[in-house]
């Protein structure tokens, strides 16, 4: 009889998910972007990676123990670093990060990302800068402590702090995306919004999309190149439902009808080059992979499903009036910082209806014998009838 327990119905023991687990789930989902981006462009990507993830994990135990004034053995163990949250931030703003950056020695007013010379990938004769281990770094802190930590930690942060901090190193380092035009370098385009006037030619023996498809070398980032990766990482998210799959086909969805309306009609594209347009900016950029994994952030997304529904809409329109109107061939990082100081406005105003809430009814009032009598209106004395 001791070994007997009472549960309420259903009868269903379902393992809890913690927070260790599910950012264990999202490295998972994140290691075939990963792998294609280390094959695409060379082991220098993992030495990116190894320095984000260890810089992230690194400065989220110093803090935590520097605010408890505690450096013993079991204040380690009690850190919030062993939640992996850290190691994801790390791994993603890693792959957020350009192919190669090359500094002349010490200069720093010369940042820029070494473009592909007639079919030669850069890895193949740049391995690595001690320069890209500071940007690194410093990218790491600002993630971490400015935008995660000092908010209150996990849950607590009101910015994507992968997000922030690629941003963060655009408007501090612009340089460093200034001769890495994302699709640019693929195709033999016009400059401007409607790099795609090619209209799918294809470059050194493939056909554009299938590079799209498969992995490109003429991306801004290296987590971006392979859309089979990305969606691999989506399918495995959507099936552990760790994130909700409706929000990055609702950001996709919504992305699309915003190429036809700001680049592919304003430039009279029609039939297969307006569909070629629209399609390649879906397939390009950082869209995809920050609809997946950026702006499914538990702790900077709404709560609600239409609260989302509005957050993904908003994304999908500032990214393409930026790619179509400002001077900038990407705006994923831009879009999701602005959206997500919008997220505590949208569940102000879209609150969930309460499980079994029903509107009330107003009863008309019932006459009663005490009840006043009207008043006459043609009577100007105001008498009563």
């Amino acid at each position: 009889m001791k070994n007997l327990t009472v549960s309420s119905s259903p009868h269903i023991v379902q393992k809890s998910k913690t927070t260790r687990s599910i950012m264990l789930d999202v490295l998972v989902a994140l290691a075939p972007a990963l792998v294609m981006s280390v094959l695409l462009f060379g082991y220098h990507v993992l030495l990116n990676v190894a320095v984000c993830m260890g810089s992230c994990f690194g400065f989220e135990l110093l803090f935590s123990l520097i605010r408890k004034k505690d450096f013993s053995r079991k204040a380690v163990k009690q850190s919030s670093c062993w939640d992996c949250s850290c190691l994801v931030t790390g791994l993603i703003l890693a792959l957020n990060l350009p192919r190669v950056i090359v500094v002349d020695k010490w200069n720093w007013n010369v940042y820029r990302t070494m473009p592909d010379i007639q079919g030669i990938r850069a890895a193949d004769y740049v391995a690595f800068s001690g320069d890209t281990l500071v940007l690194c770094m410093l990218a790491s802190l600002v993630a971490i402590v400015l935008v995660k930590l000092l908010f209150g930690g996990i849950g607590k942060n009101f910015a994507n702090p992968a997000a922030t901090a690629r941003v963060f190193l655009f408007l501090a380092f612009g340089l460093t995306w200034t001769n890495t035009m994302g699709l640019g370098s693929l195709l033999s385009a016009s400059t401007g919004a409607t790099w795609l006037s090619s209209l799918g030619k294809p470059t050194g023996g493939q056909n554009f999309f299938w590079q799209l498809f498969i992995g490109n070398r003429g991306a801004a980032a290296v987590g971006e190149t392979c859309m089979v990766a990305i969606l691999l990482g989506y399918l495995y998210l959507s099936v552990k439902r760790i994130i909700d799959f409706r929000l990055p086909l609702i950001i996709i969805g919504s992305a699309a009808v915003f190429a036809l309306l700001f680049d592919g009609l304003p430039h009279h594209l029609k039939g297969t080059a307006l569909l070629k347009n629209m399609l390649a900016h879906c397939m390009s950029g950082g869209l995809v992979f920050g609809a997946v994994f950026m702006a499914t952030d538990y702790s900077t997304s709404p709560n609600t499903f239409w609260g989302s529904a509005v957050f993904g809409v908003g994304i999908a329109l500032f990214t393409m009036l930026i790619r179509a109107f400002a001077n900038a061939p990407e705006g994923m990082s831009f879009t999701i910082l602005i959206m997500n100081c919008v997220v505590p406005l949208i569940d102000k105003w879209m609150v969930p209806r309460p499980f079994g809430y029903t509107k009330a009814v107003k009863e008309k009032p019932k006459k009663t014998a005490d009840s006043p009598l009207p008043y006459n209106e043609t009577d100007k004395g105001g008498a009563k009838i």
